[in-house]
């Protein structure tokens, strides 16, 4: 991370207006070929962007950690079989899904 985007960052998350963020990460989105995206814990923003990659055509893989307390992903991005979905359990798999779904 450049050290411009590391003053940005406060406790509260950046420092910067909604709109500029909102703007930037869809332009993210629109310039990326595919999107990899971490669902272990509900995010309605990573869900959002989900939603905007899959109608723009773009591919998404969504990875979660393996949980063992019963807490489960959401049923939104598991039944959506147009995600490849990976549930990793060391960071070592997550890279390891990641790098297979780039040369797949």
């Amino acid at each position: 991370m450049n050290q411009d985007r590391k003053k940005e960052l406060t406790i509260d998350g950046e420092n910067l207006p909604e709109e500029k963020i909102f703007e930037r990460d869809m332009g993210y989105i629109q310039e990326a070929d595919v999107l990899v995206a971490e669902v272990s814990t509900p995010s309605l923003g990573v869900g959002y962007e989900i939603a905007k990659a899959e109608q723009w055509g773009k591919k998404v893989l969504c990875l979660y950690k393996k949980f063992n307390d019963g807490r489960k992903i959401s049923g939104m991005i598991k039944g959506n079989k147009t995600l490849a979905l990976k549930e990793y359990n060391t960071l070592k798999d997550a890279f390891q899904f990641i790098d297979d779904f780039f040369t797949a």
